[in-house]
């Protein structure tokens, strides 16, 4: 065999182990049996790219990203705080946008989908299960609205809850 030959042979392999890769990356990454949306990081053309994935299920969001190695991250619906959407020029042009999640999670912090299809209707779709859970876990946000300067000296911070 020739060196042309031992190049061919090699490149072969190489194209075979990236297609095994590939294929056991794509496998690991199912959802959730009882997920209610799902959707990858769009990258290049807002196609799906990426080793990112995201799922909502009934109570809980998954973010899923990694390679080789793969690191989950998960957040109890009742924890979000706020939902908002943001897309840029280019992410319209392509019909994706962001969805940015703030939390009372410690681990979490603000996340953020980025880059997936329909982001408006999957803001929305979040917002109401978070809605669902909260109402169900009797989670309350309670919001004091008076600003410091409104406050007098003789009122009792408790009386405001």
């Amino acid at each position: 065999m020739g060196f042309f030959g031992w190049v061919i042979l090699i490149f072969c392999i190489l194209v075979a182990l990236a297609v095994l890769i590939l294929i056991i990356a794509i496998k690991s990454a199912k959802p959730h049996e009882d997920a209610v949306w799902h959707d990858r990081k769009r990258t290049l053309f807002g196609l799906p790219w990426s080793f990112t994935m995201y799922e909502l299920t009934g109570d809980r969001i998954f973010v899923q990203s990694g390679f080789l190695s793969m690191r989950e991250e998960e957040i109890r619906l009742y924890r979000v705080l706020d939902v908002s959407f943001k897309a840029s020029i280019g992410q319209r042009i392509f019909g994706v946008g962001s969805v940015i999640l703030e939390t009372s999670d410690k681990t979490a912090g603000n996340i953020e989908l980025q880059s997936v299809k329909q982001a408006r209707k999957v803001k929305e779709m979040i917002a109401a299960k978070v809605e669902e859970q909260r109402d169900k876990k009797r989670v309350v946000n309670r919001e004091i609205m008076a600003g410091v300067d409104d406050i007098g000296d003789d009122v009792d911070m408790d009386d405001l809850n």
